[in-house]
C-alpha cells in the first residue's frame, strides 16, 4: 500500500506547465477525459505520479460525478495555481483492494486499457471520495511497474524520486479504515478540506511542495 498518485486542479494547461517547469518537472502526456469536462496532464515521478486536471470547455455529462464543478470550487477557494483535489492509494495485491472495498461497501470498477500507454486498472472508492474528500480512491495496476504511468518518460530538468509527503485535512480514523492503515508519507490534520499539499522528492535530496500554503 502506497500513494499511487495525487490529482491537482489547475486553471489552464499553460499555467500548470509554467509551475511545473519552474520546479524542473515536465509532462509526459495529456488527453481529454471523456464526459467530465476536463483534460489531464501526467507528470511521472518514478514510483508515483501527479495527474493535473484543467477545464477544457466541454460540457460535462450530468450522469457522471461532477469533477469539473468540484475542482472549480477548490480553485475558487484557494489562490494557488495548483490545488490538490484527490489522491489514490495503490495496492500490488488486488485481493487487498477487494477486501477493503467489501469492508467499506465500495463499488469496484475494472477499467479496460485504452491503447498503448493507457493500461487497464481496477478502481474502488471513486465517487464517495468526492463527498469525504480526505478519503482516497483505491487502485490496482495488473501490469508491471515499467508499464504504468509513473514510469513514463518526461523531459524533466531535475530527477524526481516520487511523492514523499501528503497533507490531508480530515479524519485519520476514516483514512486508516479505508486503506487498512495510514499510507507512508500521509499526515492527517484537523479539518474536512481533503488534500492540501503534496511534496515531491528529488535525487539530490531536495524536495518541493505544491498546493495550499
Amino acid at each position: 500500500m502506497e500513494i499511487d498518485h495525487v490529482v491537482l486542479a489547475a486553471r489552464s494547461r499553460e499555467q500548470a506547465e509554467q509551475v511545473l517547469s519552474a520546479h524542473g518537472l515536465a509532462v509526459a502526456r495529456g488527453r481529454v477525459i471523456p464526459g467530465f469536462g476536463v483534460s489531464n496532464l501526467v507528470v511521472p515521478l518514478g514510483r508515483s505520479s501527479l495527474e493535473i486536471h484543467y477545464p477544457n470547455c466541454e460540457v460535462p455529462d450530468s450522469t457522471l460525478p461532477p469533477i469539473a464543478a468540484a475542482q472549480a470550487r477548490a480553485l475558487d477557494r484557494y489562490p494557488e495555481p495548483l490545488v490538490p483535489v484527490a489522491w489514490l492509494v495503490g495496492f500490488e495485491d488486488v485481493e487487498s483492494l477487494h477486501r477493503l472495498a467489501s469492508q467499506n461497501n465500495l463499488t469496484i470498477s475494472d477499467v479496460p486499457e485504452e491503447g498503448p500507454g493507457y493500461p487497464a486498472y481496477t478502481l474502488a472508492g471513486f465517487g464517495p471520495n468526492m463527498i469525504r474528500r480526505w478519503l482516497p480512491a483505491l487502485i490496482h495496476w495488473p501490469v508491471p511497474h515499467e508499464e504504468r504511468p509513473h514510469a513514463l518518460t518526461a523531459p524533466h530538468t531535475r530527477q524526481p524520486t516520487g511523492i514523499v509527503g501528503l497533507d490531508i485535512a480530515g479524519s485519520q480514523k476514516d483514512v486508516e479504515q479505508w486503506c487498512g492503515g495510514l499510507p507512508a508519507g500521509v499526515r492527517v490534520v484537523e479539518g474536512d478540506a481533503g488534500p492540501l499539499r503534496v511534496s515531491i522528492g528529488f535525487d539530490d535530496g531536495a524536495s518541493i511542495t505544491l498546493g495550499v500554503r
